[in-house]
């Protein structure tokens, strides 16, 4: 893959990571059910695993409700058909009602089936307070 080859992957990568963050703050479920692969293994900063249909689920049940985020630190990794997106996110959201600010860093796993990229992996780590 040549350097402009993984430049194109690379803004392609970030739009979708984009387009995933603006569907879970507009709790946008359709956009995201054709995100994520069936298979997402989804495993939260509290050590919490969803699997696609268990998030899904819970985004539609209202049980969680995404407010905004800030990502800073930000790197695509390309690994052929597969690109691991590193970085910190700031999320302020309303788990059960009550509002919750989490700081975390994370991996996200994107991976081109049938010519699309598909969300198959999130693991998030707390950042705890220096």
């Amino acid at each position: 893959m040549t350097a402009a080859d993984t430049t194109s992957v690379t803004e392609e990568v970030l739009a979708f990571e984009d387009r995933r963050w603006q569907a879970l703050i507009a709790q946008d479920i359709g956009t995201l059910r054709s995100l994520f692969d069936e298979e997402l293994s989804y495993t939260h900063s509290n050590g919490l695993v969803d699997t696609a249909a268990s998030y899904l689920g819970s985004l539609e049940a209202g049980t969680v409700r995404y407010v905004a985020v800030d990502r800073s630190d930000t790197r695509v990794t390309v690994y052929g058909p597969t690109s691991i997106v590193t970085g910190e996110a700031r999320i302020s959201a309303e788990l059960n009602g009550d509002v919750i600010e989490i700081r975390s860093r994370y991996s996200a796993v994107w991976t081109t089936a049938n010519g699309t990229w598909r969300f198959i992996c999130w693991h998030a780590s707390p950042v705890l307070a220096s």
